[in-house]
Formats: C-alpha cells, sequence, structure tokens
C-alpha cells in the first residue's frame, strides 16, 4: 500500500445537480485506500451536520464501496470503516 501526504475534498449537489457545499481538507499521512475513506466520512459528516438524512454516495473506486457495504469484510475492523457504516445505517 502507497502512503503519503494525503488531502481529500469534494463538492455536493442536491438531487437536481444544484451545488450544496464544498469542502477539502489536509489529512496527513495515510494510505490511498484510507484517504478515500476519510473522504466518504466528512462528507458524511458534513452532510449530517447540515441536517440531510439521506445521501446518495457515488464513488470511483469499487474496493472501498465493497469494504464499506461488507460488514463481514476482514478490513470492517478498521474505525474509519465503522463509523462510515454506522452512519449510513443511523
Amino acid at each position: 500500500t502507497t502512503t503519503g501526504l494525503s488531502a481529500t475534498g469534494r463538492v455536493v449537489w442536491d438531487e437536481t445537480r444544484k451545488w450544496l457545499l464544498g469542502y477539502n481538507q489536509f489529512l496527513g499521512k495515510y494510505s490511498i485506500f484510507d484517504t478515500k475513506l476519510w473522504d466518504i466520512l466528512n462528507g458524511l459528516l458534513l452532510l449530517q451536520k447540515q441536517g440531510y438524512d439521506k445521501v446518495i454516495i457515488q464513488f470511483d473506486n469499487l474496493e472501498v464501496v465493497e469494504v464499506i457495504c461488507d460488514s463481514q469484510s476482514a478490513k470492517s475492523s478498521s474505525s474509519l470503516i465503522r463509523r462510515i457504516q454506522h452512519i449510513l445505517l443511523v
């Protein structure tokens, strides 16, 4: 796994493609996989704070999506994955 300095950021739209908000954050030293998890978690937390209770996540990394969807995965021991899964279940 490649590890290096990481940053994350996204733009969030509503269902009519109207821009809602954008964000970015410097993370520090993380693997590419963990950076993508932080990207999803930060977006979910921000939307949760804004009062949104429904979200569709479109992501370009199948491994990340599969691990989040599969609570039995060996990688599910990751606290990042568990936090994302918890937010999606609430």
